[in-house]
């Protein structure tokens, strides 16, 4: 079990090198005027399916590992209803795939930004959060 929640505790930064590399493409094509081509497409695919092996990860440690002291903790339904909303928020690019090339970078851009805020928001509800949240050591 515990090597499934430290899986589960890795990705996040695949998460965020995907999310890196997705912003630099949206920003780079939204200021120079660019079609959206393949290989933006290619990191938005990426990083949606980044987090759906996540939130498959994710599911799967919460079912597996059960109620602790015959209940679930609260946080971790807290934690799972704000990464569904993540989750959600980085499938919308979907929605607007046929749209004109300015409108689609910037839509893009906006759901990866806010997907990964929800994500901070998400994990900042487990217990021990607190310690990657500080600036200081």
């Amino acid at each position: 079990m515990g090597t499934l929640l430290k899986i589960h505790g890795d990705v996040r930064w695949v998460i965020v090198l995907v999310a890196v590399i997705a912003v630099i493409r949206l920003v780079w094509g939204l200021l120079r005027e660019k079609s959206y081509d393949r290989l933006t497409q290619i990191s938005m695919r990426a990083f949606s399916a980044v987090i759906d092996i996540q939130v498959l990860l994710g599911l799967i440690y919460f079912i597996w590992n059960g109620a602790k002291d015959g209940y679930w903790p609260t946080y971790r339904f807290e934690h799972a209803i704000t990464m569904a909303i993540a989750v959600m928020i980085a499938h919308l690019p979907m929605r607007w795939r046929t749209a004109a090339a300015p409108i689609r970078f910037r839509n893009d851009l906006a759901a990866v930004l806010v997907t990964m805020l929800v994500i901070v928001i998400g994990v900042a509800r487990l217990p021990g959060s607190d310690r990657w949240l500080q600036l200081g050591p």
